[in-house]
Parts: structure tokens; sequence; C-alpha cells
């Protein structure tokens, strides 16, 4: 499983997924608000006002409400 596949099972299942990337920048990933497109290997994030592309090999660390991990 591609780090791309484990973070969207984890919106999938959580609802909610907090990540910070390699440069300490934090997001919140919803179902609602966030695509994976396997075929470019990126992250979308519609926040409203602005868009954020995310790569996920950049992403240091991510963590729900429960638990933190650390890549």
């Amino acid at each position: 499983m591609s780090k791309l596949q484990l973070l969207q099972q984890l919106v999938e299942d959580k609802g909610e997924l907090m990540v910070m990337s390699d440069t300490g920048e934090k997001f919140e990933l919803h179902k609602h608000n966030v695509k994976f497109d396997d075929s470019s290997d990126l992250i979308e994030i519609d926040g409203g006002t602005k868009r954020f592309w995310l790569v996920p090999s950049k992403i240091a660390y991510y963590w729900t409400h429960d638990k933190a991990r650390e890549e």
C-alpha cells in the first residue's frame, strides 16, 4: 500500500486526519474537502478560499485525535 493509499484509507476510516509536512506546515484532511489522485500522487485540499496540494512523501507526521505516527 502506498503512502497516498494509506492516508486515503485513514481519512475514510476516521473521517479526518491531521498531517504535518516536512517543513512543519499542518493541514486537516476531511472527507468533504480532500481528493486523492493516484495518477499524480497528490493530495488536493479544498480550503474554501485556498487550494493546497500535498506530496505524500513530504508528510512527516500524521495523526488522528487519538494517536500520532512519524513517517
